[in-house]
């Protein structure tokens, strides 16, 4: 639809006179939505230097590009796209005068003549033999589009004129050069297909080892890489839900009290559990599945295994090797036909063949839930697991609170860090540790990854003692141990993560030095597959390939095979190339190469593509830089209502 109606716009000229039209119709049948809450129309919607927009203006445009777009989509306009065209109108209007002032202070400039004959060109001001209306009525249809006088209309014409010139002058600025045309030619169409093998790194992890020269060799070089940011060691008392769960004990009284004051948590629906024969109908008829598993249904009657032969032949992957099983589920998880043969059927039952969207199934009902409250017997596992995390959360909670209050009740002579190592071991359900210097965002061994703990730890002074932190152990109370400021560590700090650095590089080198050995069996003579199997992978195949074209696999290495690729021809080799996990080799097995004949049929047409893209980048810089320099703004209500639009997008 887009497209169509952007084909349909290609005469700006004749597209001003409609617009004018529309805003002076719009502006007599009225209509609200946009206008400013308090301010009113004639209240700038958005401004740049002395340039604005007025409510007015903004609500023309508005519904101007609106009626174009209802026609383009049939007047079946999306609600989201109301909104991006509010987002739209106000930049078009706004970018427009811009333009005009852009062009004024670049000095070009209309003559009166060139005004007179805008005007006697358009049909609106033209008898049916093309000659001009006269003075009079001239001023009478000039009225009719809402204009008060002739200069306030003629005015608009002048504006479109030198908006008109600016945008010449910056298309006859898009010069694209002949070579330009024909790169982009053949980006467009050449495409090349290549059947590649990767080799992991971590496969030729057995081949490479690290001494510990290369290990400070490394350092040496990348020590910067290896700044550590400012980092805190911590003590702590663990409230620890473990220990405190190991002294709780539940009774089977306790279960049946907790069973019944939340009965609707261990309500039931009704259930089945079905397994199924899938037969897909993507490249065979719905009624030939259906003849095919009408076929398996009279060899299970006849005493075959349901489950087997759903391993064998059902084609849906998720079930097939479990022999069909679904499990159980309720009423709203699966597709209308099949819930409605399953729930349909007896315990035992074979139902079908049926064809929903998936393709035709075969099914067995293997057990039924009835709706209804589940036996304590039957769930009391999970009851006494919720009884159990509850009563360990109130009391975790609260013993923490004791803790605190211990320790502040304490001798305040005795170090904070002293104090919290004694009551450590006083309690049975607490424990007393202190952490390895971590920073904001890492890891703390011991508590995990926890912003709770990590922010008290680096809100903590000297010698202080935190409030109780849930984390996910229990609860910790913290202290002080030790502050380190940011600073460059010692190999000795790093030495394991620069072990596995150095190591992952030799293993990238490594994989390359095998790939290129491979390489070279290639050109001896040995084919792609016996060469991956001597590798100990496997060959895949890509998909056509045009110049953006990408093998996910491959990562950021995919725009590297893809450009070589272009450059070879069919049977030819590529690589080794890295990727981030190891080393890719290929091999070219399709190519489409450009048609010189072709070329010249589609050459002025891909010319002005080019010209019209960078047209439009010229233009987009100017209007860039010209807001920029002007600090554009908009009134608070329209700021509000942008916003508004983009969290809803």
């Amino acid at each position: 639809m887009l497209k169509l109606f952007r084909e349909n716009l290609k005469s700006f000229h004749w597209v001003l006179w409609v617009v004018i039209i529309v805003f002076v119709l719009l502006e007599f049948v009225g209509g609200g939505g946009i206008t400013g809450p308090t301010s009113g129309r004639a209240a700038k919607a958005a401004w740049a230097g002395d340039t604005e927009v007025t409510f007015a203006e903004y609500e023309n445009t508005y519904r101007q590009k609106e009626a174009q777009y209802q026609q383009a989509f049939q007047g079946n306009l999306p609600d989201e796209f109301r909104e991006r065209l509010k987002i739209e109108a106000l930049d078009e209007a706004l970018n427009r005068k811009l333009m005009i002032q852009e062009a004024r202070d670049l000095g070009l400039t209309v003559r009166e003549e060139e005004v007179r004959k805008e005007i006697l060109d358009f049909p609106f001001f033209q008898k049916e033999d093309g000659s001009f209306v006269g003075s009079e009525e001239y001023q009478q249809r000039m009225r009719r589009l809402g204009y008060s006088t002739p200069k306030e209309f003629e005015q608009v014409v002048r504006n479109d004129i030198v908006h008109r010139k600016l945008s010449n002058l910056l298309r006859e600025s898009a010069f694209v050069t002949d070579s330009s045309v024909e790169k982009a030619y053949r980006e467009q169409v050449e495409r090349a297909k290549v059947r590649y093998l990767v080799l992991p790194s971590q496969q030729v992890a057995s081949e490479v080892q690290a001494t510990q020269a290369e290990l400070a060799s490394y350092f040496a070089e990348n020590q910067e890489n290896y700044r550590l940011p400012e980092q805190r060691k911590i003590g702590y008392v663990l409230v620890d839900n473990a220990l405190l769960r190991s002294r709780i004990e539940v009774t089977q009284e306790d279960l049946q009290v907790y069973y019944d004051a939340n009965s609707a948590d261990y309500q039931q629906e009704e259930q089945v559990r079905a397994r199924h024969i899938l037969l897909k109908t993507d490249e065979r008829t719905p009624e030939e599945a259906v003849a095919q598993l009408n076929g398996y249904r009279q060899r299970i009657e006849a005493g075959e295994s349901f489950e087997d032969l759903a391993k064998e032949f059902s084609e849906d992957p998720g079930s097939a090797r479990n022999g069909g099983d679904l499990r159980f589920f309720g009423k709203g998880r699966m597709v209308p036909e099949f819930e409605q043969a399953a729930f349909g059927a007896q315990v035992g039952d074979l139902a079908g063949p049926i064809v929903s969207a998936f393709g035709a199934h075969l099914l067995e009902v293997t057990g039924r839930r009835e709706a209804g409250q589940r036996p304590l017997d039957e769930v009391q596992a999970q009851v006494r697991h919720k009884l159990l995390t509850e009563r360990v959360e109130e009391q975790g909670k609260t013993f923490a609170g004791d803790v605190l209050s211990s320790l502040q009740d304490g001798d305040s002579s005795v170090a904070a860090q002293e104090r919290l190592s004694q009551i450590g071991e006083e309690l049975d359900y607490a424990s007393f540790a202190v952490t390895n210097a971590f920073g904001r965002e890492d890891l703390i061994p011991g508590i995990g990854r926890s912003a709770d703990f990590s922010s008290a730890a680096f809100d903590l002074e000297a010698d202080e003692i935190s409030e109780p932190v849930k984390v996910p152990r229990g609860w910790a109370i913290l202290t002080l141990n030790e502050e380190l400021e940011p600073r460059l560590p010692e190999l000795s700090e790093v030495s394991e993560t620069v072990r596995q650095a150095v190591l992952q590089e030799k293993q990238k080198v490594r994989a390359s030095e095998k790939l290129q050995e491979a390489r070279q069996a290639l050109d001896a003579g040995e084919t792609l597959d016996t060469v991956a199997e001597g590798l100990g992978v496997e060959v895949k195949e890509s998909q056509d390939l045009g110049r953006n074209g990408s093998i996910p696999e491959l990562g950021a290495a995919s725009a590297k095979v893809v450009e070589l690729a272009l450059t070879l021809d069919e049977g030819q080799l590529g690589g080794p190339v890295d990727y981030p996990q190891g080393a890719a080799l290929f091999q070219v097995s399709g190519r489409t190469r450009m048609d010189a004949e072709e070329f010249e049929n589609q050459k002025e047409t891909t010319r002005q593509n080019l010209e019209n893209q960078a047209y439009q980048q010229l233009r987009v810089s100017v209007l860039n830089q010209r807001r920029r320099d002007l600090d554009t703004q908009y009134a608070p209500e329209i700021v509000q209502a942008l916003d508004d639009a983009g969290a809803a997008q």
